[in-house]
Formats: C-alpha cells, sequence, structure tokens
C-alpha cells in the first residue's frame, strides 16, 4: 500500500469514520498501489468530514466530463514516493445500474455497515455481502442493450471478480425485499450458460427494484443515447478527461538552458494520463488571423539571421534602446499575440483544464517576454501608438496561477545550450547577454515558486508535480 493511502485510511480510522471498499475486491492489491481506482463508500452523514480529511491528506476533488452522477464523487491525490496520481471513487450513497447511466439508487448503507470486515486497514464487506452486491450489480447491468454492450467489453472483469469471491449466501436483503431464494436463484443463473435466462432474470430483478430507479424507462433511454454519443464525440475529437476543479493555469520559465521545455513535456505527459492538459508557449505564441501576414516575413527574416555564420552581434541592451519603428511595431504583434493565447490558456483553465504555458508575460520593462517599447515623447505619432497599445495589452494579461522559475547558472546554461540539438540554437555570445539582461526577470503569477534547476531532473519534476498539485488546498 502507497503511503498517502496508508495515512488517509489511517487518519479516517482515528476520527470513527465508516468507510470500506465495496466492489471490485478482485483488484484491491493492485489499487492500494496506485494502479486503478478504489471504489470507496462512508455514509452520506460523513460525507463533510470525509472531505475534509481527504483535502488535509492531499486529495483534490475532481470532475467526470461525462455525465456527473448524484452522491459519487471522485478525488485524486499525488503520492510523492511513487510519482503517481491515485483515484478513490467515492460513493455516499449505492447509486449503480448500467456503466453509463447508473439508474438506481439502492438504500444498501446499512447492509454495508451490518458486514463490515475490520481486519484490514481498508475495510472492506465480508464474503456474503461481496456475493450479493455482486449479483445485484450484475444483473442490474445487463437487462438492456446497453447495458450487454458494455458488460461484454468488460467480461473479464465481472469473471474476475467472481473468481475472488467465497460463493456463500445465506441471508436476505431486507432493504430491497430480496429474499435468499431470489439470491439463490440469481447465482444459479450467473454460473448458467444461458444468455436468455440471464437477461429474463435481469428484467425480473429490474422490475422488483423499479421503485429505485431514478429515471422512468424513456428518459433513462434518452439518457443513455446522449451520453454515448458525447462519449464517442470526445473520443475521437475532443479527448477530455477528468477536469480540476477549480482548473489552474501555471507557467515554466527561466533563461535558455534551465530545462523549460522538458519539464513541460515531462508535466504534459504525468498529468494528461489522468486529466485533461492543454499545453500554451507564450514565449512564442501562436500568430492570429490578424497577425500571421506580418510574423511570416519576420520569422523568414529570424531564420535568415541565425543561418548566416556571420550571426550580428549587437549588443541587446543597446537595441532595447533605440527600438526601431519595425521593432516596435514587431514588439506590439508579439504583445497582440501573448494577450490573445493568455485569455485562450485562462478560459481552458476556468473550464476545468490544467494549462501548463512554457514561458509567461513578464513585469519587468525591457526583460524577457515582457514590453519592449521605451517610453520616447520626442519619436513621430506611429511610435507613440505602438508603445501606448503594447501596455494596454500586456496590462491586459492576468496572472497565472503560479511561476515555477527554473534557475541555473551561466556556465550551466551554456553547457547544456552546447548539448542541445536545435536548428540555429544561440550562439555563446547572445547566451551571455541575454543572461545579464534578464538575470532578474519577473513574471506575471498569483504565487512564484524558485526551482534549483542544478538538480536532478526526477527531483525538479517531482517538486513541481507537488507543488502544482498543492495549490489551493
Amino acid at each position: 500500500m502507497i503511503r498517502i493511502f496508508h495515512d488517509f485510511f489511517n487518519e479516517l480510522r482515528a476520527e470513527d469514520i465508516i468507510f470500506c471498499n465495496w466492489k471490485g475486491h478482485h483488484q484491491v492489491n493492485e489499487n492500494l498501489e496506485g494502479e486503478g481506482d478504489l471504489d470507496i463508500f462512508t455514509p452520506l452523514v460523513s460525507k463533510k468530514k470525509f472531505e475534509e480529511i481527504a483535502t488535509e491528506g492531499g486529495f483534490k476533488r475532481v470532475l467526470s466530463y461525462q455525465a456527473e452522477h448524484p452522491f459519487i464523487e471522485h478525488f485524486y491525490g499525488f503520492d510523492v514516493d511513487t510519482l503517481k496520481f491515485v483515484h478513490l471513487h467515492v460513493y455516499f450513497k449505492i447509486v449503480t445500474g448500467e456503466h453509463i447511466s447508473k439508474n438506481y439508487m439502492l438504500p444498501l448503507e446499512n447492509y454495508l455497515t451490518r458486514n463490515l470486515d475490520f481486519n484490514f486497514l481498508l475495510p472492506t464487506i465480508n464474503e456474503n455481502a461481496k456475493l450479493n452486491i455482486f449479483l445485484i450489480r450484475y444483473f442490474l447491468k445487463i437487462g438492456s442493450l446497453f447495458g450487454l454492450v458494455q458488460y461484454f467489453r468488460e467480461r473479464e472483469k465481472y469473471s474476475n471478480e467472481w473468481s475472488s469471491i467465497v460463493h456463500t449466501s445465506d441471508d436476505d436483503i431486507i432493504d430491497l425485499n430480496l429474499s435468499n431464494e431470489i439470491l439463490q436463484e440469481m447465482k444459479t443463473t450467473y454460473l448458467s450458460s444461458s444468455p436468455l435466462s440471464k437477461l429474463i432474470l435481469s428484467l425480473r430483478i429490474k422490475k422488483r427494484l423499479k421503485k429505485f430507479r431514478r429515471r422512468p424507462f424513456f428518459n433513462h433511454q434518452l439518457f443513455n443515447i446522449r451520453n454515448i454519443s458525447f462519449r464517442l464525440l470526445n473520443k475521437f475529437f475532443f479527448r477530455k478527461k477528468k477536469l480540476l476543479d477549480p482548473g489552474l493555469l501555471i507557467a515554466i520559465c527561466g533563461l535558455d538552458g534551465s530545462g523549460k521545455s522538458s519539464l513541460v513535456l515531462e508535466l504534459k505527459k504525468s498529468f494528461s494520463k489522468d486529466f485533461s492538459v492543454k499545453v500554451f508557449h507564450l514565449g512564442r505564441p501562436s500568430s492570429s488571423l490578424l497577425t500571421i501576414f506580418f510574423n511570416f516575413p519576420i520569422r523568414i527574416y529570424s531564420v535568415i539571421r541565425r543561418i548566416n555564420p556571420k550571426r550580428d552581434k549587437k549588443n541587446m541592451i543597446d537595441e532595447i534602446k533605440r527600438t526601431s519603428n519595425l521593432q516596435a511595431f514587431r514588439s506590439l504583434l508579439l504583445a497582440y499575440d501573448r494577450s490573445r493565447e493568455s485569455l485562450r490558456a485562462r478560459k481552458y483553465s476556468q473550464s476545468g483544464y490544467l494549462v501548463v504555458c512554457d514561458r509567461y508575460p513578464g513585469i519587468l520593462h525591457g526583460k524577457m517576454d515582457s514590453p519592449r517599447i521605451i517610453l520616447d515623447e520626442d519619436r513621430g505619432s506611429f511610435y507613440q501608438f505602438c508603445y501606448k497599445k503594447e501596455k494596454q495589452l500586456y496590462g491586459s494579461i492576468q496572472p497565472a496561477d503560479a511561476i515555477f522559475h527554473l534557475s541555473v547558472p551561466f556556465n550551466i546554461s551554456i553547457e547544456r545550450n552546447n548539448n542541445r540539438v536545435k536548428f540555429g540554437k544561440e550562439t555563446e555570445e547572445e547566451l551571455r547577454q541575454r543572461f545579464a539582461l534578464n538575470e532578474n526577470a519577473r513574471f506575471l503569477a498569483d504565487e512564484y515558486n524558485f526551482i534549483d534547476a542544478t538538480l536532478p531532473f526526477r527531483e525538479v519534476t517531482t517538486q513541481v508535480s507537488q507543488s502544482i498539485w498543492n495549490l489551493r488546498i
């Protein structure tokens, strides 16, 4: 069992919170190592305290991109030892049925609490209850076309869970008006090879439990059609995963050779396994329809400069001080694209995404990714227009939720740059000038974190990932 679960379960038990693993028993050991989601039941009366302890233990409530079901919530935590995101699928009431719709809310809270086994740190239900719960879930799932399709997709999982249960049942489930005779018939029918007999019994069980349905028949079918359609669209087009509540916009900043791009890629790889992630590059933002016709020739010129062996070695500080009209216009275009991209990034974060920005607008004039046009009242009207508009655009950009500023000494920056495979990469003199100009650069954020980027990459990734996860906890 990984540490985050161990500490969390101990805290729940210390506070006398009733909780248990109520299904998926065949893979509970793998789940406790962070390889899958744990299905946890805790009574609704414990919800507030459970969520408080979960938050204190480093868990966040996240939202499904699919339809939300009442009394079911998703909590994720980040285990520092294993660098794994772990998933608690928490039920405050037993809402079950077909995978997509979960159309039944069964009053099984008392039944589960009466049949708890406290011999493990994570309590479970006894073997008798495991069997009965399995049979009820099975026959509520398969009695429709949608349910059958989902069942055949997951039949191996059901077979494995069945094999992990001691197959004895000798009680009634009074709360559901299910006698032991009916439960025995469900067991016998499950073991039979007749799909028709299983379907008929499923329909009987659903009729018996009709009063626990959440939706009437036709509303239920419409719900299924809508959600299956959305799932297919999401699979092929949207590709959303779990959503943070609330979303976050963070940025990785630093000088050349600090490891920004590598860290951005690693964060995307790590977080996107479970969550909806969007990456933006605000140092070199994508062009808009308004700027693309101007940016294209400018970038062609930049490429030509980079392949020129006699590259212009102007002093960067002097270049800022004597900004031409053309340079001012270029800075204005860049400000517009950064403002536009930052707005897009913010909208994604407001929708529950983790937005990771490679670089972010700065707050010190003339520094990296900051306003570049200096105030000069002796210049013409076009220059003055560019100055005022650039200032306005940067002023409209909202702070990132957090900046992670990677710091490296100049000698390491040079060494890493020499090892990079990059077209037209910066010369040592260019890096030296950038380092001198931007060493004290600061970027726009509500929370600022300096990261020692000379540490091993895994340590940097761990530190930043943990800090991101702990934001707003």
